[in-house]
């Protein structure tokens, strides 16, 4: 399935050889692949993904014998603009498109099903749930094991959860990775020991009334931040931690996140998927695809072997809270 060389970009090369030329960008008929990636907006989970499914896709490709470039955009935070990049890609006859998040990769999707290119994508927590599980489309699946986030947070309360021992779920109610999250979780704890805290997009400011009603359930002990596109930026974190922090110390809560990267951030604690390793899987199913035209049986999930603890040793003591000296011996990253 390979391309043949442009005559421009010949050209091209041939004036790198005889005159050191620089600046010359080789077109898209220069590589065997081109993949355009799409990300849903700016955190620190599609980076990583980025990073991980363009490290291995270059990987497999160079061990092949073939070459691959990558058209990288952003959405933003807005899906319907995820639409216009696809189109945009479509437009450049790219061969792949690798979607990351819910919302732009359901975007993206007609799109690609109408040029008839593939759609793989990466980091959502409910493909199936989202219609994403197609002929068209398939991927990576960032579904947490949530026995493992319940024994995580019985780990930190050293208690069961019961009902004078539960969880404030805090997430953006219209997020379908929070939604999907919240309805998992609540199936794998004890029946109403998961209390949802939900607030609209855009409306951060709703933070700080739910915190107020939080801190007014006395049988609140921890709190849970799902995948959820919005609380895993950055100032929306911080936000969350001066908001825990305001609190007086009996009010504290040990915050556990279920994006890895949020522990550096501020929250205390993660035991979740390690997202450069998802983009990784997403890049092992783009090869097949691409090169070997072989389409998966179902999307790729991560399961139990594959999941990072990260513990925040800073924000425990900021709080006042006493880490588990073997949780703390098992982290495989503190800060």
């Amino acid at each position: 399935m390979k391309k043949i060389i442009s005559l421009s970009a010949a050209v091209c090369m041939l004036a790198v050889a005889m005159f050191g030329l620089v600046g010359c960008t080789q077109p898209t008929d220069a590589y065997d692949f081109t993949v355009g990636v799409i990300a849903g907006s700016h955190i620190d989970a599609f980076s990583l993904g980025r990073q991980g499914f363009e490290t291995r896709l270059t990987e497999l490709m160079t061990n092949a014998g073939y070459t691959v470039q990558f058209l990288y955009e952003n959405a933003g935070g807005q899906p319907a603009l995820g639409s216009t990049i696809a189109s945009n890609f479509a437009a450049r006859q790219v061969d792949m498109l690798f979607s990351m998040g819910t919302g732009v990769s359901q975007a993206a999707l007609p799109i690609a099903t109408a040029a008839e290119i593939p759609l793989v994508y990466g980091i959502i927590t409910d493909p199936v749930g989202a219609n994403l599980v197609t002929d068209a489309s398939t991927g990576s699946s960032s579904a947490l094991p949530m026995d493992t986030q319940i024994s995580l947070l019985e780990e930190l309360l050293g208690a069961p959860l019961s009902a004078d021992n539960r969880v404030a779920f805090l997430y953006t109610m219209d997020e379908a990775n929070s939604v999907a999250s919240l309805a998992r979780l609540r199936a794998a704890a004890p029946e109403n020991t998961i209390v949802d805290f939900g607030i609209p997009r855009y409306e951060l400011g709703q933070l700080t009334q739910q915190f107020i009603n939080i801190v007014a359930d006395p049988t609140i002990r921890a709190i849970y931040v799902p995948q959820d596109n919005q609380l895993v930026e950055p100032p929306a974190v911080q936000m969350i931690q001066n908001l825990n922090r305001m609190q007086s110390p009996e009010h504290r809560l040990p915050i556990v996140a279920a994006d890895l990267p949020l522990v550096e951030l501020g929250t205390l604690a993660s035991f979740s998927v390690d997202f450069a390793d998802n983009g990784a899987a997403a890049a092992d199913i783009a090869f097949d695809i691409l090169v070997n035209g072989v389409w998966p049986d179902t999307f790729f999930v991560h399961t139990a072997e594959t999941l990072r603890l990260y513990v925040n040793l800073s924000e425990a003591e900021a709080i006042g809270f006493d880490l588990p000296a073997e949780l703390v011996a098992r982290a495989d990253q503190t800060f």
